[in-house]
């Protein structure tokens, strides 16, 4: 298993996973959509992603948002998104993922590494707090959703 950063030039292949990330969340497929977000994503620099691949296909992908703490004056990524195929997910793909983030974000000077996930994913939790994770209590989190015109 190879874990590398994506090029734009892999969009087509990744968005067949990350359609399939989409659908976990209970989104409509849309296949040349999730393409063109991951080509304007990565040609736009404005996410990392790392590819899981096992003898030339794509088994998982984690995604990197950059964005900064205004306190400590440092970046933070924010590890938006990990998905790994069904039929590899005993094979070791989202911790690896998880640890090459962790080493993208060290090498890129980052502050920390965060993320969300549901309540109710227990086994996304698990891998999170096997790779040294740690559920944040410190903060409230609040959103807003703003109506689109």
């Amino acid at each position: 298993m190879n874990i590398r950063q994506a090029k734009t030039s892999d969009a087509a292949a990744l968005a067949p996973l990350f359609n399939q990330y989409r659908e976990f969340y209970r989104q409509a497929s849309d296949l040349q959509g999730a393409e063109a977000f991951l080509k304007a994503r990565l040609e736009n620099h404005e996410s990392v992603i790392l590819i899981a691949e096992e003898n030339g296909e794509f088994i998982g992908f984690t995604q990197l948002y950059p964005t900064f703490s205004s306190v400590s004056m440092k970046r933070i990524y924010i590890l938006n998104d990990l998905f790994v195929v069904p039929h590899a997910r005993t094979k070791g793909a989202g911790g690896r993922l998880l640890s090459a983030a962790k080493d993208y974000a060290e090498e890129n000077g980052a502050k920390c590494l965060t993320l969300q996930t549901e309540h109710h994913n227990r086994k996304a939790r698990s891998l999170y707090e096997q790779n040294g994770y740690e559920e944040d209590t410190a903060f409230v989190h609040y959103r807003l959703n703003v109506p689109a015109k």
